[in-house]
């Protein structure tokens, strides 16, 4: 990223960020084989991963840019977020953005 531009990762464990940010941060973080459990999984994943195995329904986010509602379905590595302004799509996006380009983050539309 560039500089002075806040990592995504960053905003994961600051309390003074929207929860729907940081849930949807600490889930799209995680290492594919985490985020979606089923029965039995922990056999097949690593046991310093169990902690780590997201339970709770894959979270949703969407935000305002420019005055317009989009949905945000992608936190890279490289710490941007990809987004869409198709918001019913949950895969895809159409243009990166830094978190500090998105406001009013929420889970609903």
């Amino acid at each position: 990223m560039l500089d002075g531009i806040k990592h995504c990762d960053d905003y994961i464990d600051d309390p003074e960020q929207p929860e729907a940010l940081r849930r949807f941060l600490q889930f799209n973080r995680l290492p594919a084989s985490c985020k979606y459990s089923y029965p039995g999984c922990e056999k097949h994943i690593d046991p310093e991963l169990h902690q780590y195995i997201w339970r709770d329904p894959v979270p949703r986010l969407f935000a305002d840019h420019g005055g317009v509602r989009v949905r945000v379905v992608m936190a890279s590595r490289f710490g941007d977020l990809g987004v869409t302004w198709d918001l019913t799509k949950s895969h895809g996006y159409t243009m990166r953005l830094p978190v500090s380009e998105l406001s009013n983050f929420g889970e609903e539309p």
